[in-house]
């Protein structure tokens, strides 16, 4: 009976509904079943002598039978606070979701003042201390038999005469299977029970069914998802304590305790001192901790008191102020200022102490790309010289250095860098010595062409003598002529020896013996450099032809198919067909995923990004525009690492440029995002930012991803967006459906309690738990609502038919309000803040 056949379809407008109960047709117990038929001809009964009458039927003895001592660990489907877990919880209250949706109805009990059948279990949450075999809520039961529970003779000798059993249904005996079956209990003081168990009248407020529909999307953070299907959902009624401590909570069976249950009004236990030992179906415990910070919604809306005029103080930079600016000096330092600049001390080459204007990658500004250049190698064809003020911009030297600085840090991304250079030198001269790609290059003397010059020579124009002696520095003339002054001199064969006939042939009378000769390296082939010497960055770009053969010779390094291109230049009889795509190199992979992750800022010391403390205080936000050129500086710093000689860099570009054989993916649209420096970071990890890029809500807008989220400290969250938002959300996470109290806009209360609302919801289609903008009480404070535990020191406890009396008239209601429609009121929704470019919408701050 998982999914009554009666129970109605669900609501297509919903992604989850409320039902007040499932209660099955037959609860759980033993029934009889009679039969019996009637034959009749013209209308007159006739009697077989066979047929089962009315006088004497058939009679069938039928037992339906329930959970009753404990549930299935598949029946959980979740709860919260999860168990054993640690946070903020003092506004919650814990709640069980069960798979099985009429279990809470399968026992007959006592029934409701509306008519409906009262559940037989509920959920009971006992503080530290309040539980005398578990002190610490460490979630310890005792183990008892049925029997011992069940038969006064089987009793368990550990059961004094003070402890009271459970009285079990006469009407529904305990099956002789089950006597010897284990059930977990707990022992509790019977005024506690009675200070913690809710009253007859409440059960049915704290128990209802979920149902959800295949329209629900949702991602959630516990360990109580939301999914498809019908669940019961049995609540307690008791928040945790504000100043912390564990908690445990167990869902135990009411089965013939309902006579202990405190009355409407009767909260102070006064009777005799005795112990309960109690059915636990199922337990958990969880800790909550001491809360004397600011809540969300007190936290963000500092963030909306100090955005100055139209947001413009929620941007990356340092302040401002709006001092009168005299001369074209003052208003030049003002304007970078707003630009995300600071004035740094620095030095230059010659030692001269001066300052320089430095901004990291993170601009309050958009930063238009630079137009294309060539490759920077060292950090000093990055100085940007300010001539008319005589000062540097050092933004983008600072980024080489940074980028060097993290590669160099990290010596796998290095060698992985220097073996993948090696692997594309060795092909693309193993290609050319083979005919298959460019010919290597031997320089002649002036005016003459190489000997060995194919059909197709690269380069196809003789370099001049200057070009040629370049080249010889460069490739390593040094070590040609060391190695021609090292070599030894070769020394005369002695007469006899020459004397001596050859071995392949008889020797000649009077034949002059030859002259020794020297061993001297030839010019042309002194002179010859590697096939790489001439393969410049420029004529990469340049010479498509060329680099169609270089990419087919890194075929098998980038893991694509070789182009078609190159087929009209193969020789004759060659395959000409293009190669299947296969795996790219691992190096080449590991070194393109950390140049991107490196471009999203990932290893860049946080000084280098906000430079300054003014540009984000304590509880401070800031949005800012990513500079490109700041980031590709970034990546270029990086790959100076090893740089031996002039073919790196076009090996650099040939892999990774724009068009090279495995370039970095670039973004989609410009980089964005924000800094958040706040107490949100730590206190809410799994803390929501939605980016959407329309400035309102609207059915046409679209979610922006979010290519990187990173706490850097415990403080301090960093988000990257792809695109420029028109709106950014903040959002508690959305953990599912729970249930508790909210707190007002501007609480600084340190017990939710003290100043606690509840948010009421619409109860009518097609706005059904949509917020209505008011909430309940009036005046904050749900202090009234609480029972008074006595000297029992179980607090907290809501006084739950007294609290559903009050939003019945809250929300203009004429009737009762029912457990489904509590249960809207009662969610406690994730809190979210919204800032929009559009004025009219930042600070907003619905509950949905």
């Amino acid at each position: 009976m998982i999914r009554p056949e009666y129970a109605p379809e669900p609501d297509p407008q919903l992604n989850v509904q409320f039902l007040d109960a499932l209660v099955p047709r037959l609860s759980a117990g033993r029934y009889t079943l009679t039969a019996h038929q009637t034959l009749a001809r013209g209308g007159q009964p006739v009697d077989e002598g066979y047929l089962p009458t009315a006088a004497s039927p058939v009679v069938q003895p039928l037992e339906v039978r329930a959970p009753r001592f404990g549930v299935e660990p598949e029946w959980i489907h979740g709860a919260y606070p999860p168990p054993d877990a640690t946070g903020l919880y003092s506004d919650v209250l814990p709640h069980v979701t069960l798979t099985r949706p009429t279990l809470p109805w399968e026992r007959d009990g006592e029934a409701a003042r509306n008519g409906t059948r009262l559940p037989w279990l509920a959920l009971l949450v006992f503080g530290e201390g309040e539980v005398a075999g578990d002190p610490h809520c460490l979630g310890r039961t005792d183990a008892r038999t049925v029997a011992q529970l069940s038969d006064p003779a089987h009793r368990s000798p550990d059961d004094g005469p003070d402890v009271v059993l459970p009285s079990f249904d006469a009407g529904d005996p305990v099956p002789v299977e089950d006597l010897e079956r284990l059930c977990r209990t707990v022992l509790v003081d019977r005024a506690a029970f009675h200070a913690a168990a809710p009253a007859k009248d409440e059960l049915p407020y704290l128990t209802h069914v979920r149902r959800v529909n295949e329209r629900h999307q949702g991602v959630t953070y516990s360990l109580d998802l939301i999914q498809v299907g019908d669940y019961a959902v049995v609540t307690g009624n008791r928040l945790p304590r504000a100043a912390g401590g564990r908690y445990v909570a167990h869902l135990v069976s009411l089965e013939g305790w309902l006579p202990c249950l405190p009355e409407e009004g009767q909260e102070a236990y006064d009777g005799p001192a005795q112990k309960l030992r109690l059915v636990s179906l199922w337990s958990w415990s969880f800790e909550t901790l001491a809360d004397h910070s600011p809540g969300f919604a007190a936290l963000t809306e500092h963030f909306v008191e100090t955005q100055g005029d139209q947001g413009k103080d929620l941007l990356l930079r340092v302040p401002v102020d709006g001092r009168h600016l005299s001369g074209p000096e003052q208003q030049e330092v003002a304007d970078r200022l707003r630009a995300g600049y600071l004035p740094l001390s620095c030095r230059t080459e010659s030692g001269r102490a001066t300052f320089g204007w430095y901004r990291g990658p993170l601009a309050p500004v958009p930063v238009e790309p630079r137009p294309a250049r060539d490759r920077r190698r060292c950090a000093a064809e990055a100085m940007i010289y300010l001539e008319q003020y005589g000062v540097f911009d050092v933004s983008l030297a600072v980024a080489f250095t940074a980028g060097r600085g993290v590669a160099l840090a990290d010596h796998q991304f290095s060698a992985a860098l220097l073996r993948l250079r090696g692997k594309v030198r060795k092909a693309v001269q193993s290609v050319g010595s083979t005919g298959d790609g460019p010919a290597p290059v031997a320089y002649a003397l002036p005016g003459e062409a190489p000997a060995d010059a194919g059909p197709d020579p690269l380069p196809s124009v003789l370099p001049s003598a200057r070009e040629r002696l370049e080249h010889l520095v460069v490739n390593g003339l040094a070590d040609h002529l060391g190695a021609l002054l090292a070599a030894p001199s070769p020394v005369a064969a002695p007469a006899a020896a020459a004397a001596e006939p050859p071995a392949d042939g008889p020797r000649t009378v009077g034949a002059a013996a030859p002259a020794p000769r020297a061993v001297i390296t030839p010019l042309p082939a002194a002179t010859e450099l590697p096939t790489t010497a001439d393969l410049t960055v420029r004529r990469l770009r340049t010479d498509a032809g060329l680099r169609a053969r270089l990419g087919s010779a890194l075929a098998s390094l980038t893991g694509t198919p070789a182009p078609r291109t190159i087929a009209a230049s193969a020789p004759a009889g060659k395959n000409t067909e293009p190669t299947e795509a296969g795996t790219p190199d691992e190096d080449l992979t590991a070194v393109r995923d950390w140049l991107v992750r490196l471009r999203d800022l990932t290893g860049v010391p946080f000084a280098h990004l906000v430079p300054d403390a003014r540009m984000l205080p304590p509880e401070s936000l800031g949005f800012f525009h990513v500079d490109p050129d700041w980031t590709s500086t970034l990546v270029e710093g990086a790959l100076s690492v090893g740089l031996a000689h002039s073919f790196d860099l076009t090996t650099d570009d040939l892999l990774f440029g724009p068009d090279g054989e495995a370039p970095l993916p670039a973004p989609a649209a410009p980089l964005t995002g924000l800094l958040i420096r706040s107490q949100l970071v730590s206190g809410w990890p799994a803390l929501e930012i939605r980016p959407y890029t329309a400035a309102r809500a609207s059915d046409g807008e679209r979610a922006l991803a979010v290519l990187r989220r990173e706490r850097l400290a415990d403080d301090v969250l960093l988000v990257l967006i792809e695109g420029t938002p028109g709106r950014v959300e903040i959002a508690e996470p959305q953990q599912g459906v729970h249930f508790g109290i909210d707190e007002p806009d501007d609480s600084h209360a340190d017990d939710p309690l003290q100043d606690g609302i509840i948010r009421l919801r619409s109860l009518t289609p097609p706005t059904i738990g949509q917020e209505l903008g008011r909430h309940f009480p009036a005046q904050p404070g749900l202090t009234p609502y609480l029972r008074d535990g006595g000297a029992s020191r179980v607090d907290n406890v809501l006084r739950v038919v007294r609290l559903a009396a009050g939003l019945q008239n809250a929300l203009g209601l004429q009737r009762p309000i029912t457990s489904s429609e509590f249960a809207i009121q009662m969610i406690n929704a994730a809190q979210r803040r919204t800032f929009s470019t559009d004025p009219r919408t930042t600070g907003d701050h619905p509950h949905g």
